[in-house]
């Protein structure tokens, strides 16, 4: 039965590529669950639009033969801002997570301060952003194959 549901919730596995210290120079695919909160149309346009206003505002080729140093500060700081504006909207699309374990095996609650030292690794953040992708997708050929 379909449910309309102003703030749908669903979890979705993410896969993380990691070192294999058992075979060194192969990588391991790790994986954890996540609970994202897949937001509306129009919260997702305004934080694309946003996201793009502050790209273009990155300096071009010409910025950079003309003043290599003060072009290069100015990527820097537009940089920090698309990044502060990134993880401002990892944090309103993740919602908890489960599986996830520190290096003694415990488990490690949700919280936004973990949630933050996670998204520090680019390996992680391309899984989840890969996972985000997945699930709101409306790639039809996947409804088949989907365990969600």
């Amino acid at each position: 039965m379909f449910k309309l549901i102003e703030n749908l919730t669903a979890w979705w596995p993410v896969k993380v590529l990691e070192p294999d210290n058992d075979n060194p120079g192969s990588l391991k695919e790790e994986t954890f669950e996540v609970e994202f909160v897949i937001r509306s149309r129009e919260e997702t346009k305004a934080h694309d639009k946003q996201r793009t206003e502050l790209l273009k505002q990155l300096p071009v080729a010409d910025d950079y033969r003309k003043d290599q140093a003060g072009a290069t500060a100015k990527a820097e700081k537009i940089g920090a801002k698309v990044e502060a504006h990134d993880r401002k909207m990892d944090h309103l699309v993740i919602k908890n997570w489960r599986g996830v374990f520190d290096a003694k095996e415990n488990p490690v609650p949700f919280s936004a301060a973990a949630l933050d030292m996670a998204l520090n690794h680019e390996r992680i953040r391309v899984g989840i952003n890969r996972a985000y992708d997945e699930a709101v997708s409306n790639d039809k050929a996947r409804v088949g194959n989907s365990n969600a």
